[in-house]
């Protein structure tokens, strides 16, 4: 095992800085490669995505690749496999823009909780108060209350529109 680890070394130094940068570019596009493929099997498997996707992490896992790389595919798995346990909680099917449009206001908002998370999904989605409140099944009382307490978590005006808020979240970069 030492000898193994002696020429990996070794081979290590015999390398110039250019064919370090190439081998950088080689494993971004791996990576690339790999993150298209997961995308595509998650849309592929919408009906049931977590045997599939924890068994591809558990080979992930086993690989012999660079720590950074191994963290971005296993992350991107991890991604995967929320969205879907949070469509399932609420008995959603995400479309891909839609989890990524939950991802990004779970990120700037942490505070919210999956109901506010799917609330701020059905308003984006042109949704009104009383049917987000029958779907979740919540008085249209209980709804304008939640939306009360979201103005507050999002950090905007009590005149201001949510909706407004939403959509110029989502077309953020």
């Amino acid at each position: 095992m030492q000898a193994v680890a002696t020429r990996k070394k070794t081979a290590i130094l015999e390398h110039s800085p250019i064919e370090f940068e190439q081998e950088i570019e080689r494993l971004q596009k791996i990576l690339e490669a790999n993150e298209k493929e997961l995308a595509r099997v998650a849309a592929v498997n919408l009906g049931n995505k977590g045997p599939g996707l924890r068994n591809l992490l558990d080979q992930i896992y086993s690989l012999d690749i660079d720590a950074t790389l191994k963290r971005k595919m296993t992350d991107a798995c991890m991604h995967i496999i929320e969205m879907e346990t949070f469509s399932k909680r609420n008995n959603t099917e995400l479309t891909e823009t839609d989890a990524a449009f939950i991802a990004k206001v779970e990120k700037k908002h942490h505070g919210l909780n999956q109901r506010e998370l799917k609330i701020c999904l059905f308003i984006k989605l042109n949704y009104d108060s009383e049917e987000i409140a029958r779907t979740n099944g919540i008085s249209t009382r209980g709804m304008e209350s939640i939306r009360y307490r979201m103005h507050k978590k999002l950090g905007i005006g009590r005149h201001d529109s949510i909706k407004s808020y939403l959509c110029d979240l989502a077309l953020t970069p």
